[in-house]
């Protein structure tokens, strides 16, 4: 089983070794480092999340000990991690012992990131020839679920698990296979095998988390985090995890504790800061949405026309347009615009402002074009439907809500009290009703005020007719099933 890292980071001898060299840092002097204290500190702030600090650690390594092989192969991981390729080719080709067995390893993993499976496998069938033990095996199908190849793995994991059973690495190794091709009652049972022998091992505990949040046991879910923290509670990983599970139950006070203790302890606020921008948007919490998207856009070093850069864009949006602040609004979608030209939700967000100055013609020649540039043309319907919706355009929306329908029912599964909403502001009494049997099968967290797809209370008559069809399918009084296979 691989070592816990919380347990190597606990010892007093790393602790000592890591306050070295932060005061080292503050103090900006250069102190000498053993090769192997450096590459643990890299690893250390990589555990956290500190991906720029582990970085630089292992560069002040390479200063120090340029020759040192270890410390070269740490350095080509995390030019991999960073996806800078040819640097880390040109690394990998100067190492001085190409035979190494870890440098055999990186050849392969060079394969896999450069989408050349069977050259990936015949290194690895040549790594295993020469070097015939289950360490090996370990190293191949670790390095394979690292690239979400779980069919390639899981010969070399199984073969590691029949030679030894009872090896916790072997046992731990088989879990992630089972998570990754969700069976997660196998790997729950696997990772629970595993806290029998090592209950103090935080990752497992983490791994078991997860598995119960898969399956819906969130109470379970937050059980085991407990466990997590128990044994670290500096875990920031434990703490985001659990502030889902906290918004999954609806307790969004918990939540937000959860995630304001990762933006204290944290060293990557933009991390933290893009994570809150959305939680706070999902819970409409929009001064918030706004108050952490502009210390995202504000740091300044936001990749341009990526795709993250784009969601916080979006949000700020869709913030200020909430708030009434169509101004503001207006200028962010500028920003927004001379950054990236390509984003097709920004012009669906110009042509809903467009819409609010009745400018409905040039509305549409936005639309239009969004549809044109998405590589997804249904999702750019999909939120243009909403975006009539959300103006009450209710004809315009249905019809977009049809035509998808058409095409691929399930596709608009989760809009079927949308529909509802639809025919009943239309006065389509039959199709109305057909639509709210369907969104109590589908979606009845809506009428249940656990994750409407629109606020419900400003229409009173709607609601109480939804809760109605509702609790009458619950009690039986309702057979749903004639009105999930009847056609529109």
């Amino acid at each position: 089983m691989q070592e816990d890292p919380a347990s190597v980071f606990s010892q007093p001898e790393f602790k000592a070794s890591l306050a070295k060299y932060e005061q080292m840092i503050q103090d900006g002097i250069h102190v000498y480092f053993e090769a192997e204290e450096l590459t643990l500190i890299a690893e250390y702030y990589a555990n956290a999340g500190d991906m720029k600090s582990s970085e630089e650690a292992i560069d002040y390594a390479i200063s120090l000990h340029p020759e040192n092989l270890d410390v070269q192969i740490y350095k080509c991981h995390t030019l991999f991690s960073h996806k800078k390729i040819q640097e880390a080719q040109q690394l990998l080709y100067s190492l001085p012992d190409q035979n190494d067995y870890e440098v055999r390893l990186l050849y392969t993993e060079l394969a896999l990131i450069q989408g050349d499976a069977e050259k990936a496998k015949r290194l690895f069938e040549q790594c295993y020839e020469e070097n015939p033990y289950i360490e090996t095996l370990f190293d191949i199908g670790q390095l394979y679920l690292d690239y979400r190849m779980k069919n390639e793995a899981y010969p070399w994991i199984l073969k590691a698990f029949k030679q030894e059973p009872e090896n916790p690495e072997a046992i731990e190794l088989m879990a992630s296979f089972q998570y990754m091709s969700e069976n997660w009652p196998e790997a729950e049972k696997l990772y629970n095998r595993l806290l029998d022998e090592f209950p103090y091992n935080t990752d497992t505990w983490l791994n078991l988390s997860k598995c119960h949040y898969q399956q819906g046991q969130i109470e379970q879910a937050i059980e085991a985090l407990d466990f997590a923290l128990a044994i670290d509670d500096t875990s920031l990983f434990a703490r985001e995890l659990k502030a889902h599970c906290y918004l999954d139950l609806g307790e969004s006070e918990k939540a937000l504790q959860c995630l304001g203790y990762i933006e204290s302890h944290t060293k990557d606020k933009p991390y933290i800061w893009d994570i809150l921008t959305r939680v706070h948007f999902e819970l409409g919490n929009y001064e918030e949405v706004l108050e952490y998207s502009d210390k995202l856009l504000a740091q300044g070093d936001l990749p341009k026309e990526s795709d993250k850069t784009g969601d916080i864009y979006f949000l700020r949006i869709m913030a200020y347009m909430f708030t009434g602040g169509v101004v503001d609004a207006t200028m962010t979608l500028r920003d927004w615009f001379r950054i990236d030209t390509e984003d097709y939700r920004a012009y669906i967000l110009e042509g809903e402002l467009l819409m609010q100055l009745e400018k409905y013609e040039d509305a549409r020649d936005f639309f239009t074009h969004a549809i044109k540039i998405c590589p997804d043309p249904k999702a750019a319907f999909t939120y243009i439907a909403t975006v009539f919706f959300r103006n009450s355009f209710f004809q315009e929306a249905l019809d977009i809500y049809q035509e998808l329908e058409a095409y691929n029912p399930s596709d608009t599964e989760h809009f079927s009290y949308s529909m509802a909403y639809c025919h009943f502001r239309l006065n389509h009494k039959e199709e109305m009703l057909m639509y709210l049997v369907r969104g109590s099968v589908y979606t009845p967290e809506v009428m249940k005020g656990q994750g409407p797809d629109f606020d419900l209370g400003y229409d009173e008559i709607f609601f109480r007719l939804g809760a109605d069809i509702l609790h009458k399918i619950e009690q039986g009084e309702i057979d749903p099933t004639p009105f999930l296979n009847k056609k529109a």
